[in-house]
């Protein structure tokens, strides 16, 4: 038996290792593990992905009442707000605003006059009785009008009556509309049978395009949201995913007509609400798909739907942001304009997206995590 087969750390030509220089121990192999890292220590954990409070079991609902409380504190300080600007067409240093302002000094400067034409249902030629019935509704009307109302002047065909009759122009033609509708009336139950009389003129027709957007603003909200929740429905095919964004841009879009209206009031803004209404649902709308996308896509990645929610929104927050702080900017620079209704649409619309924006942002998240993943 030899010294290597006793001497295990013999080499085997029988002679020993030689030490390491340094004498230290020699390094690892390049392939092998670091030495305390060949199996993961007992007791530590998976790094956990965050939820912020507002989206947690109990702070979803914590947020919630809190966006309920200041919502109601919202609409009870704007509660019964109305825009009550008198509206103009023109700038107030434009010559024809100095010129309309200067007319209202004379005795007249409110009185107007419509015509009120009468003649005969077959378009025959007007007989004498339809004639002193013309007379009869001229005096009819001398009674509540603020100037003395001429005879009819008969045409030359013989076919129309024509009487001019004065009224009193109100600040609006909505208001004007109100004063055409009791002159119309009363000139058809003065009329004689067999005969119709219409009324235009200036007033006239100006109450008239009134009264074609009369209800408008109503109908056309009332389309928006239709529009948005067929294509929300489209899109998620979940009646819940549909429900909660209209709810919530729904409420902002209220908080911004009230506000608007209110602040309007105070700066002599001038806007259709209507359009307001659209810019809001639509933007929200918009808002809305952005984040709930996101969301979705996570819930196919993590389990825990808060945890897919949380990474929804900080995935989304910077897109969502600069695309309203964009369009906000935009309108803002409406202000700069000359026109009164454009200067005011703009400077009210900018204050309603940025409402349908802290709506999405900080209303929908904690409803979205209060139902959970059934959506």
């Amino acid at each position: 038996m030899t010294l290597a087969d006793t001497d295990p750390s013999a080499s085997p030509t029988g002679a020993h290792p030689a030490p390491h220089p340094t004498g230290a121990d020699p390094a690892p192999h390049p392939t092998s593990p670091p030495r305390g890292h060949d199996r993961p220590e007992r007791g530590r954990r998976a790094p956990r992905r965050t939820v912020p409070a507002a989206l947690t079991r109990g702070g979803a609902w914590v947020a919630l009442a809190l966006a309920v409380l200041l919502t109601a504190g919202l609409f009870g300080l704007l509660r019964g707000a109305t825009n009550g600007t008198t509206p103009m067409s023109v700038p107030a240093d434009a010559e024809s605003a100095r010129v309309a302002a200067t007319a209202q000094r004379f005795p007249d400067a409110g009185i107007s006059t419509v015509v009120a034409v009468l003649t005969r249902t077959d378009g025959g030629e007007l007989t004498p009785a339809d004639v002193a019935g013309a007379d009869a509704m001229a005096a009819r009307l001398r009674a509540d009008a603020p100037r003395d109302v001429r005879p009819p002047v008969v045409s030359q065909d013989g076919r129309a009556a024509v009487v001019l009759v004065p009224v009193a122009t109100a600040e609006t033609n909505a208001a004007t509309a109100e004063r055409l509708d009791a002159v119309r009336a009363q000139a058809r139950d003065a009329a004689p049978a067999g005969t119709t009389v219409q009324v235009t003129g200036g007033p006239a027709f100006g109450a008239d395009i009134a009264g074609a957007f009369s209800g408008a603003n109503v109908r056309l909200l009332l389309a928006t949201i239709g529009i948005v929740a067929v294509l929300l429905l489209i899109t998620y095919r979940s009646p819940i995913l549909m429900l909660l964004p209209l709810a919530v841009v729904g409420t902002a879009d209220q908080a911004a007509a009230g506000l608007a209206a209110r602040l309007g009031d105070r700066f002599g803004w001038q806007f259709d609400a209507g359009i307001l209404s659209v810019l809001v649902f639509g933007a929200g709308a918009n808002y809305a798909l952005l984040l709930i996308s996101r969301y979705r896509e996570e819930l196919r990645r993590t389990e825990d739907h808060r945890v897919a929610l949380a990474a929804a929104w900080r995935g989304t927050v910077g897109a969502i942001v600069a695309s309203n702080l964009t369009v906000v900017l935009a309108l803002a620079t409406l202000g700069l304009a000359a026109l009164p209704a454009t200067r005011g649409l703009g400077l009210a619309s900018a204050v309603g997206l940025l409402l349908a924006l802290l709506a999405v942002l900080f209303v929908l998240p904690p409803l979205l995590a209060v139902t959970g993943r059934r959506v």
